[in-house]
């Protein structure tokens, strides 16, 4: 029962997708219906235990009224980065997700796992995990990105915002 448990636990994280399963270098900033301005950003960290590719992607989310600041942070593992479904690439990890919320002081803590797939000219990634954020919690996110070097558009959904529009430098 605990390898069905899992196994479904992966399925479902192929389905939901945020941000890249790899790790990547990006700066950018966009804009989230309902929540304001994001300004957000996604570095390779330099040590690689065991040979993994890790990862540490970043979002601050400044509402239009300034009232409170929204800080997010994923800590990412790409466990296996050479999966393929027909000819696409997909990459599947875990992720260890950490949010502050000012308005309330809300901390929050996920576990739970990241896969991408990428297609032709960009890619589709996910999360879902499971922790505490001012009580039992689920944290999901959908998304993709259109590559245009060194650019890349971004569209997502997640537990955070409704709807994330963002335009992001890649080096």
């Amino acid at each position: 029962m605990k390898r069905v448990f899992a196994l479904l636990v992966l399925v479902v994280g192929f389905a939901f997708a945020q941000a890249p399963a790899y790790p990547e270098n990006t700066v950018g900033v966009g804009f989230g219906i309902g929540r304001g301005l994001m300004l957000q950003g996604s570095l390779g960290l330099p040590f690689s235990p065991l040979g993994i590719d890790t990862g540490l992607d970043i979002e601050v989310i400044v509402p239009t009224s300034f009232d409170n600041v929204e800080v997010w942070a994923l800590l990412k593992a790409n466990l296996l980065p050479a999966l393929t479904l027909g000819d696409l690439s997909l990459s599947a990890g875990l992720g260890l997700d950490l949010s502050y919320n000012t308005a309330g002081s809300i901390f929050g803590l996920h576990l739970g796992t990241v896969a991408s797939l990428e297609i032709p000219g960009g890619a589709i990634s996910g999360y879902l995990g499971l922790g505490v954020e001012g009580g039992f919690n689920l944290a999901y996110g959908l998304g993709g990105r259109l590559y245009l070097d060194p650019v890349a558009l971004e569209v997502g959904i997640s537990d955070r915002y409704n709807f994330k529009l963002a335009l992001l430098y890649l080096w």
